[in-house]
């Protein structure tokens, strides 16, 4: 939850303002007359700082004895005293003494003293005291300095053509370490050997669309959880242009009626997203049907349920929902083959996609001790899978040794690799994951959703939390029009490459053009 500040705080803070003004005044009179800078250092400070002291030594001295009020009744006296010293005429030492009975007193060594029997003291009966109540009240020339709100950013940034044409190649790079840690987050709240498939491309696009509304800490910790550089003025605009035919992805905002956005976000959010926020109404069963109606107009109704429920105090929502539809850049033949799989120590019998000499690009990585393989789909999407070596190297030993520079290594290998005639035997493959993000954002240690949300760029209410952030991945990658049931045997001749995936893999769904993951997942039963 937003901090608020007690009448306390703010008393201390004004406190500290004042203290501030009282300082910046006394620097001040300084500057305007140096020659009584010495004598002005010299004197004693004001009773309340020193100690209390006796009506005589008050007199002696030519303080005003000043009472324990405010700071800003002593910045007040502070001032009445030092200004007839600040506007000390600078004739020749000709023109009357500067010290004469109608002014202040000042100890400068060429005049009497202050307590002469010619000069009246500054409490004498001729003068009312600095601090009476028949003093009328002065105005500090330095304001006192009270809290302000901190600066908020315009939604929309700036890009300048120069920052434009470096902008994608800073995404990818952000892009692919975000994916690293996003499959890490991931694997650590799914039980252990399940599938699991997620859009780092989408999630981080739905991040950044709240960036576009994120201020101060929260700002900085989205900035760093996506990987991004400080204020990457160009990301909103770099995202854009990475769209895919094959990927739809759609992002939205859901917000309480008594939660008002600000027309600059909205304005930003249509113009970058293609989508604004939408209110919802009193009804929480109305608003569960509303988005997942609209969830499922804009998945071609292969996701009609991304949530199951909706809290009735909810106030803002952030969903996420994509659905990859690409083909096989080189058809398979329409058959269907069954093959054993590694599943939990035992090998069960599953479909199986199969080519004598389909085109594959692929390599051993001696780090991760596994194969990698690609395989080309419409739309400049690839298919690549990592699977270990054999059975005495299990998945999760390989996600272990997965980072972005490994990840980073693998791939840049695989880009220069060559597509060859390889026998090619995989299981096909359709899984469906749901997911809370709100876990997943708190294992990348982001915590503002729920505790310290800023987001002064959509709204200027302070007391904001994200109720749900949901993301629902479908994805299915079959040989078109499979329908038959009979099993084949192929034979293979000696010096044909092999690529066989038998056992649980790693995948993902490659940008080829602008190389960074679209999808990311495993299988470990190919059955879904």
């Amino acid at each position: 939850m937003a901090s608020r500040l007690t009448p306390l705080t703010l008393l201390l803070l004004l406190l500290l303002a004042g203290d501030r003004a009282f300082s910046d005044s006394e620097a001040t009179s300084h500057s305007i007359q140096d020659p009584l800078v010495a004598q002005e250092e010299s004197r004693d400070s004001f009773p309340e700082r020193n100690g209390s002291q006796s009506p005589t030594e008050s007199t002696t001295s030519g303080v005003t004895k000043v009472t324990n009020d405010t700071m800003d009744k002593i910045a007040e006296a502070f001032v009445q005293h030092i200004q007839p010293a600040a506007q000390l005429p600078t004739e020749p030492p000709s023109q009357p003494p500067v010290n004469s009975s109608s002014q202040s007193p000042v100890n400068s060594s060429s005049q009497p003293p202050v307590n002469s029997s010619s000069q009246s003291p500054v409490n004498s009966s001729s003068q009312p005291p600095v601090n009476s109540s028949s003093q009328p009240s002065t105005t500090s020339d330095a304001p006192i300095q009270v809290p302000t709100e901190p600066f908020c950013p315009e939604p929309l940034a700036q890009c300048s053509d120069s920052d434009r044409d470096s902008s994608e190649a800073t995404l990818v790079e952000a892009l692919t370490d975000f994916s690293v840690k996003l499959y890490h987050a991931f694997s650590a709240t799914k039980k252990a050997e399940t599938n699991m498939a997620f859009s780092p491309f989408s999630i981080a696009s739905l991040l950044t669309q709240v960036l576009l509304g994120a201020g101060n800490s929260t700002k900085s910790n989205l900035e760093s959880v996506l990987s991004y550089p400080k204020d990457f003025a160009c990301v909103h605009q770099a995202l854009k242009a990475f769209s895919s035919k094959g990927v739809t992805s759609v992002s939205q905002i859901f917000h309480s009626p008594d939660l008002a956005i600000r027309d600059t976000y909205v304005n930003a959010s249509q113009s970058l997203y293609g989508s604004s926020p939408r209110v919802l109404g009193p009804d929480s069963d109305a608003n569960l049907e509303l988005i997942n109606t609209w969830v499922a107009e804009h998945t071609n109704h292969k996701i009609t349920e991304l949530l199951d429920s909706l809290p009735s105090d909810t106030r803002l929502v952030l969903l996420n929902a994509v659905y990859l539809s690409a083909k096989w850049k080189k058809a398979f033949e329409q058959k269907k083959t069954m093959a054993p799989f590694l599943y939990k120590n035992s090998l069960i019998k599953v479909p199986m996609i199969s080519s004598k000499k389909y085109p594959v690009a692929h390599f051993i990585d001696q780090t991760l001790k596994a194969k990698v393989g690609q395989l080309q789909l419409s739309h400049n999407l690839s298919f690549v899978i990592m699977v270990p070596q054999s059975p005495k190297h299990p998945l999760k030993a390989m996600e272990e040794e997965l980072n972005p520079t490994v990840f980073k290594a693998v791939m840049k290998k695989l880009e220069l690799s060559k597509f060859q005639p390889t026998y090619l035997t995989m299981p096909r493959i359709k899984v469906k994951s749901s997911q809370d993000m709100l876990s997943i954002m708190e294992r990348l240690e982001f915590f503002d959703f729920t505790y310290d949300l800023n987001l002064c760029g959509l709204t200027e209410d302070p007391d904001l939390q994200v109720s749900s952030m949901k993301h629902e991945t479908v994805l299915e990658l079959t040989e078109k029009g499979v329908e038959a049931s009979a099993a084949s045997a192929i034979s293979v001749a000696r010096n044909l490459l092999i690529f066989e995936v038998q056992q649980p893999f790693l995948f993902l769904l490659w940008d080829q053009q602008h190389k960074f993951p679209v999808f990311m997942g495993r299988i470990y039963d190919p059955r879904g």
